[in-house]
């Protein structure tokens, strides 16, 4: 799949969106989606996952008003504090209109009457203690598809939980629950998964850095407002994992907010190795008694190291200087794979390279203005930077000797070896190759022989340079070769 989307400008989702409701008046706006299956892995992809990560065999159960995409922009007239999130996916149990404020019904809600059947995870809810064994299962929103990545890939997810069931419903006899269920499929390559569904999202797994003065002794749970609740009214039963619970009876906390309760954020991480197929299964249910599941709980998730733009600059080395002029290797601050690099070394609006981390010869003295622009093909984000590069007069008084007429380096390309002949060159002078990335991958002292053999077999193909460097750690030579 090519992935060419912008992220910036997806505020309400392209094409494939259908807008059903957008409160633009609030501070929390949501968008709906017609679940259209080919459309639903760009979905995934851009607001959870990076570009690395390719989603097959997505299938969606539940109403399609169910779920959608959710912005928030901070208003300090309806919020006394940040709401946490900013955009990503929304998954309810009801309808995503209920997640919206103000919040005037305390047991606002919908009930699509579904029953779901799901042994495995209603045995898994069970063996928590988050239902009895005689709940029944309603109302599902569930995502499910399977993810390879071409490299090792860990991403981290924060999760809001909330809920009209706060404060007065909190039972096991009918409670919300949300599950991030992996599974390895198709092979053992990852020793962390097998066959059998992991919820990488319970509580015990929260990573410790949601507030800087949260102090919180987590006990291990799913996600559910029977797993993360105030004291008890109901039932005068202490509180569990209070710590993570925000209040938000009547929108006291934050009235862009339609539910009675809901969460911190909280972070969860997903590492997954290249070549191994997961399967993941995303499920928000309603569990009940009877037939009845009219109380909404949703779950607002995103991806936690999301960029929204790339941070750009670059560096550069101490020019070498020799006969063909002052070299000079660039160093980009952002590396990416996806991304596209467009060098221009002399400000004359020409692309001097597209390579990652270029050399580049200067064959003058002067100030240069060398400027970098990256276009990120996956993400669609893009930057530019430029800075001034100076190359000292001084230190070209030695490039009119010309040296090159006693250096000669041949074959070039060569697949086997590589025969030098340096007369006329000082001893211990030092023969250099470097790679494109400026590593030096090869490094030999010159001693008396005029003629000198380089073993190039072992060496990956591709372009290098070699470098002769005199005792004064000044560069009397350079040459691009090509190893086959």
């Amino acid at each position: 799949m090519n992935l060419k989307y912008s992220m910036i400008n997806k505020l309400c989702l392209s094409i494939w969106l259908v807008f059903l409701f957008c409160n633009v008046n609030a501070q929390l706006e949501v968008n709906s989606i017609e679940i259209i299956e080919d459309n639903l892995e760009n979905f995934i992809l851009d607001e959870l996952f990076d570009c690395n990560v390719s989603i097959t065999n997505v299938n969606y159960i539940g109403n399609s008003q169910a779920i959608g995409q959710f912005n928030y922009v901070q208003d300090d007239n309806l919020c006394s504090e940040y709401f946490g999130l900013s955009r990503g996916i929304l998954m309810t149990t009801g309808s995503i209109e209920h997640a919206l404020g103000p919040n005037n019904d305390g047991d606002a809600g919908e009930n699509w009457n579904i029953e779901y059947e799901d042994s495995f995870l209603h045995n898994y809810l069970v063996d928590f203690d988050i239902i009895t064994p005689s709940v029944n299962l309603y109302d599902p929103c569930v995502l499910e598809f399977d993810i390879t990545s071409s490299g090792s890939t860990s991403i981290d997810f924060e999760v809001i939980f909330g809920s009209e069931e706060y404060t007065e419903w909190m039972s096991p006899f009918y409670t919300d629950a949300f599950c991030f269920f992996v599974s390895e499929i198709n092979g053992d390559i990852d020793p962390n998964f097998n066959a059998t569904p992991q919820n990488i999202m319970e509580i015990g797994n929260v990573l410790n850095d949601l507030s800087p003065n949260l102090i919180c002794d987590f006990e291990n749970a799913p996600i559910s407002p029977w797993t993360i609740r105030p004291y008890s009214d109901v039932f005068q039963m202490t509180g569990v994992n209070e710590c993570l619970y925000v209040d938000n009876l009547n929108g006291n906390f934050c009235d862009a907010i339609g539910y009675d309760g809901y969460t911190v954020p909280m972070v969860f991480n997903l590492s997954i190795m290249p070549q191994a197929t997961y399967r993941v299964k995303m499920v928000i249910i309603d569990a009940v008694s009877d037939s009845w599941a009219g109380l909404d709980s949703g779950v607002f998730i995103k991806q936690r190291n999301m960029s929204t733009s790339i941070e750009l600059d670059f560096n550069w080395s101490d020019p070498l200087y020799n006969s063909l002029g002052a070299t000079v290797l660039f160093s980009p601050s952002y590396i990416n794979e996806s991304s596209i690099y467009y060098w221009d070394f002399n400000n004359d609006g020409i692309t001097d390279s597209n390579e990652i981390n270029p050399i580049f010869i200067f064959e003058e003295s002067g100030t240069y203005t060398v400027a970098l622009q990256i276009e990120n093909e996956c993400t669609g984000l893009s930057n530019s930077i430029s800075s001034e590069v100076v190359i000292n007069n001084l230190d070209f008084v030695a490039l009119h000797e010309d040296v090159n007429e006693f250096i000669s380096v041949f074959p070039n390309p060569a697949s086997q070896n590589i025969y030098i002949s340096t007369s006329h060159i000082e001893s211990n002078a030092l023969i250099q190759i470097i790679d494109l990335s400026g590593r030096i991958i090869y490094k030999k002292k010159i001693i008396d022989s005029d003629l000198h053999m380089i073993n190039v077999s072992d060496i990956v193909s591709g372009m290098y340079y070699l470098n002769i460097v005199n005792p004064s750690n000044h560069s009397t030579y350079y040459e691009s070769v090509v190893i086959l």
